[in-house]
């Protein structure tokens, strides 16, 4: 995960001012469901001082993370100059060209989930995954135009739940369409 991210986590500090109004969100960990940013419930940190939070500032295609309490929630972020982390919430900025949605459909995966993320987490009174361990995620990413392609793919079956407002598709589907994605890409390759 190292060499395809940068990776941040808040930055905890007496400069965070968390009100009920404002405009800049500060994200939190029950923000995150279901690989979307959810906003019925939110702190602001408009009085802030910004200028000791640059590593918190959050801007569009960054990946957010859950690693404390319910661990392994995924999203994108949408937009530029809105939100901030806050405590919780892991922020996974991709290396240029690689795509978000790719990458989050991997990590918010089941399969990836009990099979790397499950076995890294501590467990005390609330399970946690620490920054290190985020950092020893391995995770095999096919050639850049693949993922974008695929990443594409992601992006078209996720508008089509938020405007069917319909479950998302098992992750076995998401499989099914990368297996598809490749052999087709393969088979057009072998014909050229």
């Amino acid at each position: 995960m190292s060499d395809i991210t940068k990776l941040a986590g808040f930055e905890f500090t007496k400069y965070v001012n968390y009100k009920d109004v404002g405009k800049v969100i500060a994200l939190r960990g029950l923000n995150i469901k279901n690989g979307k940013i959810v906003l019925n419930d939110v702190k602001y940190i408009d009085n802030s001082d910004f200028s000791k939070l640059n590593r918190s500032k959050l801007f569009k295609n960054d990946l957010l993370f859950t690693y404390v309490g319910t661990i392994g929630e995924v999203a994108i972020v949408p937009v530029d100059d809105r939100f901030y982390l806050a405590p919780n919430v892991a922020r996974i900025r991709l290396n240029k060209g690689d795509d978000a949605h790719f990458l989050g459909q991997i990590i918010a995966n089941k399969t990836f989930y009990n099979q790397v993320i499950y076995p890294l987490i501590a467990t005390s009174s609330q399970p946690v995954l620490s920054m290190e361990n985020i950092r020893k995620f391995n995770i095999i990413l096919p050639t850049l135009e693949e993922e974008q392609r695929l990443g594409g793919i992601f992006r078209k079956i996720d508008n089509l739940i938020t405007v069917n407002q319909r479950s998302p598709p098992p992750h076995y589907f998401l499989v099914i369409l990368y297996l598809y994605a490749v052999i087709f890409t393969f088979k057009q390759t072998k014909s050229a």
